[in-house]
């Protein structure tokens, strides 16, 4: 058997300029190389308070801190989430909610996530799944890894399906984003809508009636299907425009064009 001397490996390396780094260093890394690039995207005031703030976000991709930065870090915003999970991990809207006090919605079909959903959050929670319209009865799938839950009828949407082979399978009741604002009573102008339904975003969207309300920011998960320019060509019909795609990676960003 061969027996490596990892101290003499690292000295070797170190010589010719290669530090090894462990896992946790490395995901850190890479972590800061990406907040770097999406800071530096940014136009405008608000910069400072963005980097303030980067340790408390919880948001996958930033998108707290973007919404944030576009509604010029205001308190008591409202905002709509829905795919919210737990209500913390990788949550868009958390930030928002319990630094800012904002108010608003968050949805979430998967019934693993309803009750820590409840317990984290102080602010509305929706459990019918939101969909094209109100009042249909959904076959869901609910995956192991559970940000990849879905209507069945999504499961081979992406490059997540070997996800969801296995997933559970139960009915939901639908309820449309329309409705969903009209139960809550959401003001006619919302600062944030998320939206990471796992392949249903078009469908939902495109059945709202943009003149009844308007969005700051849109966030909107596409993982590079082709609904992302049925997304795109539907938004900016709206007057919405696409933004930072350099850094958005999977997700979509759009700000309301004043």
């Amino acid at each position: 058997m061969i027996q490596l001397d990892l101290s003499k490996i690292r000295s070797i390396l170190q010589k010719n300029g290669i530090e090894l780094v462990g896992r946790e260093q490395l995901q850190s890394l890479v972590q800061q190389s990406k907040d770097f690039q999406f800071v530096s995207h940014l136009k405008g005031t608000g910069i400072e308070q963005v980097l303030t703030w980067l340790p408390k976000s919880k948001a996958q991709l930033r998108q707290d801190l973007l919404a944030l930065f576009y509604n010029g870090f205001h308190k008591k915003g409202y905002f709509v989430e829905f795919g919210a999970t737990d209500g913390i991990h990788w949550s868009n809207t958390h930030l928002l909610e319990h630094e800012f006090e904002w108010k608003g919605i968050v949805g979430e079909p998967a019934r693993k996530y309803h009750n820590d959903l409840r317990n984290n959050r102080s602010c509305y929670v929706e459990t019918d799944c939101v969909w094209s319209h109100t009042g249909q009865t959904l076959r869901f799938n609910e995956t192991k890894v559970g940000y990849y839950s879905t209507i069945e009828q999504f499961s081979n949407h992406d490059n997540h399906h070997t996800h969801r082979k296995d997933g559970r399978r139960y009915p939901v009741s639908s309820i449309s984003l329309m409705d969903l604002l009209g139960k809550y009573n959401a003001p006619s102008h919302i600062d944030y809508l998320s939206i990471d339904t796992e392949g249903s975003e078009f469908e939902i969207l495109s059945a709202f009636d943009f003149t009844r309300y308007s969005f700051s920011l849109i966030t909107c998960e596409h993982n590079y299907t082709d609904n992302r320019e049925k997304i795109h060509g539907l938004l900016s019909k709206h007057g919405y425009t696409r933004i930072m795609e350099d850094v958005s990676q999977f997700d979509d960003w759009y700000i309301l064009q004043k």
